[in-house]
């Protein structure tokens, strides 16, 4: 028997249909047998799994030796100055600075992300593209990790919050975050 080209097509046509239909549908066609010497399976619960949290980065992070003076006071409502931060976790995180401007709103914010012990020695002072990072006492910072751990630390204003600290002799704030 043979089908001219415009059957088969047709042919064709109508089990793609029925392919789309049942997918469609999401139906499914399956065939049983009675047999006794075949064992039945209990069927599959759909029970969603949690998505496991990332584990940290296995490499150990060195211990911040950063030797600084800091004011008597962490507490610090008048000085301005450069922004170093150093990274002592063993998880990418960035941080967010919210500036506050003198006339009480924020106009201001940016981000810098670091990767896991970043700047941890020495730490790293941070900028902006078109101009120079000053911060001064009101200036809010929150820092999340970005690993799917959901940590975070602060938020830290800058001088009325423990962190970050004042050096007096490099005339900046200094910000250490730790595990």
């Amino acid at each position: 028997m043979k089908f001219q080209p415009y059957t088969q097509t047709i042919i064709t046509l109508i089990f793609f249909l029925l392919g789309l239909i049942i997918g469609r549908f999401q139906l499914t066609i399956s065939w049983e047998t009675n047999d006794s010497e075949t064992f039945s399976q209990p069927p599959l619960l759909n029970i969603p799994t949690q998505k496991p949290v990332p584990k940290s980065p296995t490499k150990k992070i060195q211990e911040c030796g950063l030797l600084i003076t800091t004011s008597q006071s962490s507490i610090v409502k008048t000085d301005k100055g450069a922004f170093r931060v150093s990274n002592c976790t063993d998880r990418p995180i960035r941080l967010a600075l919210l500036a506050k401007s003198s006339d009480q709103s924020y106009q201001k914010s940016a981000h810098w992300d670091f990767a896991p012990g970043e700047g941890s020695n020495r730490g790293l002072i941070l900028s902006l593209p078109e101009e120079k990072l000053t911060l001064k006492p009101g200036d809010i910072l929150v820092v999340f990790a970005q690993d799917g751990s959901r940590l975070y630390w602060g938020p830290y204003v800058v001088g009325e919050t423990k962190s970050p600290i004042w050096n007096r002799e490099k005339l900046e704030w200094l910000l250490i975050l730790k595990p």
